[in-house]
């Protein structure tokens, strides 16, 4: 049988890190390799020659430095060599954003098209595109109009779409496939920090960004006398400005532990941790929060539909934005340890029969057969 060839368009660089490019490499790498033969476009900048994922072409495109320019010249490249150089049967573009690319692809191929998140969801207090934002809603419109289906992995996005455009968006979700946690690894690294297991909260972001809501935790914590210690995961490179306010609002309790890329000792900082805290002010539907209720881990969480949809009961929400009811949820949570893991255990229920991925990836191949 002639295997069907699938490019993906809208990942900057993989090995991932985070986000949408975690996404597509899980799906890309997990589709049957007897029935699809997949691509991935990236940023040649990010990405070095000779990199290699298993089961995956890479074709590495060139582009333009610049908060805007470097993820948004990429994905038009990966459109002209998609559309000059290409022999697919798919594309499936991922993020609205990406879609400004539909055009030219339609020109030769059907597409698929996936939202990870809407800018016109996003509050405009944590609009770090400036201008650029009104280009990002006007890819809505593509989005809509000129893919041949519509998936998206938060339900509310969903919805909004569908009544804003009256066009069908399918609902997609992501899913989660933790690897071993490395404990061993991870009492090393607690340790450089004179943090023990179980005793510390800790927050992860993979870039360090204000609407990932850091500094609530940060605020919350300077009205809260209590001794328990604050681990902070993530990438401060993308915005400096940030972590040095992020910087000024610690004190000695907390701990800056940079960005981990091995996933394993993520995964077993956070298993070992009192706490996981997701202050996110927007998500479309964040595979962190998927991650960490998967791995059992009391979780306190932003009341945003899309962190709801997800897990609707299962979590200690705050008032999204509000550093006092953090606060109060907070000194809750340190009172009630019984209550947080009985959240935390039917949190883990709902990871394990809605959200693994196998299951999502026949899903997405039964779409793929049915469009190609």
């Amino acid at each position: 049988m002639k295997k069907k060839k699938v490019a993906f368009i809208g990942v900057k660089a993989i090995p991932a890190r985070a986000g949408v490019d975690a996404v597509v490499q899980e799906i890309a790498t997990s589709i049957d390799p007897d029935r699809f033969e997949a691509t991935i476009y990236v940023n040649s900048q990010e990405v070095p020659e000779g990199t290699t994922i298993p089961g995956v072409r890479i074709v590495r495109v060139p582009s333009v430095p610049g908060k805007f320019t470097r993820a948004t010249v990429t994905f038009l490249m990966a459109a002209l060599h998609a559309l000059f150089f290409g022999d697919y049967d798919l594309v499936n573009v991922h993020s609205v954003e990406t879609s400004f690319v539909l055009p030219l692809l339609r020109l030769r191929y059907k597409v698929i098209a996936t939202a990870h998140g809407l800018i016109s969801l996003v509050p405009e207090e944590y609009n770090h595109w400036g201008a650029g934002k009104y280009f990002f809603k006007a890819c809505e419109y593509p989005f809509m109009y000129m893919a041949n289906m519509r998936t998206s992995v938060s339900l509310p996005d969903k919805e909004f779409l569908e009544s804003r455009y009256g066009r069908a968006v399918r609902y997609l979700p992501n899913g989660i496939q933790l690897p071993e946690p490395k404990y061993e690894e991870a009492r090393a690294f607690l340790a450089q920090y004179g943090l023990e297991p179980g005793g510390y909260m800790i927050f992860t972001a993979g870039r360090m960004v204000r609407r990932k809501g850091c500094h609530f935790v940060l605020q919350a914590m300077q009205q809260i006398d209590n001794d328990t210690p604050l681990l902070v995961l993530g990438d401060s490179a993308f915005d400096p400005e940030y972590n040095e306010e992020l910087l000024r609002l610690a004190d000695e309790r907390t701990h800056f532990g940079g960005f981990i890329a091995d996933k394993g000792l993520l995964f077993a900082l956070i298993k070992m941790s009192l706490v996981f805290l997701f202050p996110t002010t927007y998500e479309a539907m964040a595979l962190t929060l998927l991650e960490a209720a998967a791995l059992g881990t009391p979780l306190i969480a932003s009341d945003l539909p899309e962190n709801r949809a997800v897990l609707p009961d299962q979590a200690l929400f705050f008032r999204s934005g509000d550093v006092d009811d953090l606060r109060q949820k907070m000194l809750w949570a340190f009172d009630h340890p019984d209550e947080m893991q009985a959240l935390a255990a039917r949190a883990m229920e709902v990871t394990h029969t809605q959200y693994q991925w196998p299951e999502i990836i026949n899903r997405y191949e039964a779409l793929y057969e049915a469009l190609i």
